[in-house]
């Protein structure tokens, strides 16, 4: 085997080896959640050099990635899904053993492992752009350790592509007479079937090694069988598909946990489903009598704009979320005249109705509301047709509880109540 085509092998192998590392690092990143508790992620290129990080906003991207549809699959079998971090490290694995074995017994230039390494860099680059693509149109964000597996997949093809050139000359030289017709084709379908049985074991070890999640998932509570006060519970969205299931979602309007898990709740299978209410249960000490502190100050305020927009809340709601950085950021600096101007320029026929004695009672009401149902005092809390969506499962779990709670009946042996 010559030198440029032991070069390329050794190009190839090094793209294999780094997407290994960082589709193993995702794949650890993502076992570790399966605890069902809140882990640092390493969002770097340097994993093992720079920390991981819970709150870092440098992280955020990859929190994104892994908290979306997108990262996982079978979610509605398994708790947290299959990682599709979890096949790569299966091809990139196996990319690596076939660069080792040309490398070490110099017969890379063989029709054989030049048909395994192209396939296998075509798979890893078209997965790659795909993957890159829902990043950029759907997420908004970029995991980095994603984009450390995707130069891993383009060096991979790159060394590829330098194999298949070179291993021309080679062949032509120790092999002058050689078909490449039949085998050719053997050789395609004899290393799909490796690529499929690399890819599929790792899916399968995992698949059999998690634990049965079903117990955790119906053990959280139901809702106490109180009458609202009138006013106070705010209708967002009626259902628009078979089977309606009763949302009840306990929010903070600056809660950034409660804007995620409501648009996770509207974009998962079961959203056309929910008929979906609020109440306000704002984190802020200026009207919450049961806190000494103020978690999101400003919340008070915005929770009042919800109440006053009645029929609108929807779209209240939504607006708020659109802005909710912008306005946390007013919140924590005390800036509330201009966090009021924010909402009166968007709804100016709500200006009168903030200050109203009568707004700030409803709230209050509200309060007490909550207090009556013996609710926790943090958001989001989510209650479907009566039964507590648990914490733990908000994210990462979302669409195996949902399936659980909603699926095949389970909602209408829940046994809780609706307020």
């Amino acid at each position: 085997m010559a030198r440029k085509t032991m070069a390329a092998w050794a190009a190839a192998a090094l793209g294999a080896l780094l997407g290994l590392i960082y589709s193993g690092v995702s794949t650890a990143d993502f076992a570790a959640h399966l605890d069902r508790q809140l882990h640092p992620v390493r969002c770097t290129l340097l994993p093992g050099v720079e920390p991981a990080s819970q709150v870092d906003q440098a992280v955020e991207g990859c929190k994104v990635a892994m908290f979306s549809r997108y990262s996982s699959f079978w979610r509605d079998r398994y708790w947290g899904g299959i990682p599709w971090s979890l096949p790569g490290m299966g091809l990139y694995a196996f990319a690596l053993a076939l660069c080792a074995w040309a490398l070490i017994t110099r017969r890379g230039h063989e029709i054989a492992p030049n048909v395994g390494l192209a396939l296998t860099a075509l798979v890893a680059a078209g997965t790659s752009l795909v993957f890159f693509y829902l990043s950029a149109t759907r997420l908004d964000a970029f995991c980095t350790t994603c984009v450390g597996s995707y130069v891993g997949a383009g060096i991979l093809l790159a060394g590829a592509a330098g194999v298949l050139h070179f291993s021309r000359a080679d062949r032509f030289v120790t092999q002058p007479g050689a078909r490449v017709g039949g085998t050719l084709f053997f050789w395609i379908a004899a290393h799909l079937v490796e690529i499929g049985v690399a890819v599929a074991l790792p899916v399968v070890v995992w698949a059999r090694a998690l634990p049965d999640y079903d117990p955790y998932v119906t053990k959280c509570e139901t809702l106490k069988d109180e009458k609202p006060p009138e006013g106070v519970i705010l209708p967002l969205r009626a259902a628009t598909g078979p089977a309606p299931v009763d949302a009840f979602l306990v929010i903070d309007p600056l809660c950034p946990a409660c804007k995620a898990l409501h648009r996770r709740l509207d974009a998962s299978d079961f959203g056309s489903r929910l008929s979906t209410r609020v109440l306000p249960l704002p984190l802020d000490a200026e009207c919450n009598w049961m806190l000494k502190d103020s978690m999101h100050p400003g919340s008070c305020l915005l929770s009042r704009a919800l109440l006053c927009a009645g029929d609108r809340a929807a779209e209240m709601l939504d607006f708020i979320y659109a802005n909710q950085e912008e306005m946390r950021m007013d919140g924590i600096g005390k800036r509330l005249g201009r966090l009021r101007e924010r909402v009166v320029t968007r709804f100016p026929d709500l200006a009168d109705c903030l200050d109203r004695p009568e707004t700030k009672i409803r709230l209050n009401k509200a309060l007490h509301h909550a207090a009556d149902l013996a609710l926790p005092l943090l958001t989001p809390q989510v209650y479907l047709n009566g039964r507590r969506l648990c914490d733990e499962d908000t994210d990462l779990g979302l669409t195996f509880a949902l399936t659980r709670l909603l699926g095949s009946g389970a909602d209408q042996s829940a046994g809780g109540k609706t307020p």
